[in-house]
């Protein structure tokens, strides 16, 4: 039986218990109502360029591994044997020419067709290897490369649950359209919930002030005299609930754009519950966070970095660069993010220290507020109670 929760605990829309963000047992329902039932990603379809290729994760905090097999198509299917239940590959990433246990050497395509298992005939006549292929993820949709799985066989499907987010995504996943292509990606964990990441990147609110310096002292690496910092940027600046999605949306002014001058507009999408897209016209980089929920205070995060697929090889070195002023593992933006999280989960264990405050602009009473309003991060907290069955506040 499932456990239950408060449905009167505060989870928006103005404030939030600091529970959601510390009990475990929380966190145990978070993976059952919401990372069993949403759509997930795990991977870009750029990363398949050989069959074989994969990339393992954790969904709803069950190991499964997207695989590209012999006929070009990405297949995810959980990562456990049907043997004993062992893991198939203990690598994040990798490339196999078949799926072999290594506990006793079940063996399976690439396509996850149960192929060989030794000394057989144990198991008697009416064993059939084509009974015991490897169970694929109920459901696995593609867009724009971006690799969504669903483990739950009925609810909507992707771009229905994307809904007002389709748009947003798709200024942010393409290059004016043209697909992308990664060029890494990394992974580091941070000490903290999982809802920090997606609250921090919706929150335009933090950035002038937790990366003050970063920005002050970075104008130089763009040739942008004053102009590559937050407060310098002339455009206009929105904070946007889309129903469980959020965005940061912003038109920055011309003058900012010495890479490119094509797109002026800044957008920084959080798909509930777990996939962040960036793109930053005046670096001209777009980067990918794919959240993936440890425990209750720990964090893994994988962040790509991502080009056009016709763009040069100079022009790709120029992306992985610039990518790696700031989001890249030693961008010092990244660094300040990660500090702070230690911080404030440290700080929210403090049970009797009130609820945590995300009413700004909540009086304007519109779906997209001003520069630093809370309407994006409104949008998670949205989903949040929708999955989790907890009522507004």
């Amino acid at each position: 039986m499932s456990a239950s929760i408060d449905t009167n605990i505060a989870a928006g829309p103005a404030s939030v218990d600091r529970r959601c963000y510390t009990d475990p047992a929380i966190f145990e329902l978070e993976q059952e109502r919401i990372f069993e039932h949403a759509w997930i990603a795990i991977a870009h379809a750029s990363e398949f360029t050989r069959a074989g290729d994969y990339r393992a994760a954790e969904v709803a905090g069950q190991p499964v591994i997207a695989v590209k097999a012999d006929d070009g198509e990405i297949h995810v299917f959980f990562n456990t044997c049907r043997h004993k239940g062992t893991t198939l590959v203990g690598d994040r990433t990798g490339n196999l020419s078949q799926l072999k246990c290594p506990y006793h050497h079940w063996t399976y395509r690439l396509s996850g067709e149960l192929v060989s298992v030794p000394r057989v005939e144990a198991y008697g006549e009416a064993f059939r290897l084509e009974e015991h292929g490897l169970i694929p993820v109920p459901r696995t949709e593609i867009f724009h490369g971006i690799v969504f799985v669903n483990l739950s066989d009925t609810g909507p499907g992707l771009v229905e649950f994307l809904g007002p987010a389709v748009e947003y995504l798709e200024a942010s996943a393409t290059y004016n359209g043209e697909a992308l292509v990664s060029l890494g990606a990394y992974e580091y964990s941070y000490a903290g919930n999982w809802k920090l990441m997606m609250e921090n990147t919706l929150d335009d609110y933090h950035a002038e002030y937790l990366h003050d310096y970063a920005f002050a002292q970075r104008s130089d690496l763009f040739d942008v005299k004053g102009t590559s910092g937050f407060q310098a940027t002339e455009g206009t600046r929105w904070s946007v609930q889309l129903d469980i999605h959020g965005a940061f949306d912003q038109h920055d002014d011309v003058r900012t754009l010495v890479i490119q001058k094509e797109r002026p507009r800044r957008v920084y999408i959080g798909v509930f519950p777990s996939f962040i897209s960036l793109y930053h016209p005046i670096w001209d980089v777009t980067g990918f966070r794919i959240i993936e929920p440890v425990s209750v205070d720990r964090t893994i995060i994988r962040t790509y970095c991502l080009a056009p697929a016709s763009a040069t090889q100079e022009e790709r070195e120029g992306i992985g660069e610039r990518f790696h002023y700031s989001w890249g593992p030693g961008g010092r933006a990244g660094v300040d993010d990660v500090m702070i999280f230690d911080r404030v989960q440290r700080g929210l264990k403090a049970r009797k220290g009130g609820n945590v405050i995300i009413s700004r602009g909540l009086h304007r009473n519109t779906h997209m507020g001003i520069d630093a309003d809370d309407n994006a991060v409104r949008g998670f907290w949205e989903g949040w109670r929708r999955y989790m069955g907890v009522d507004a506040a």
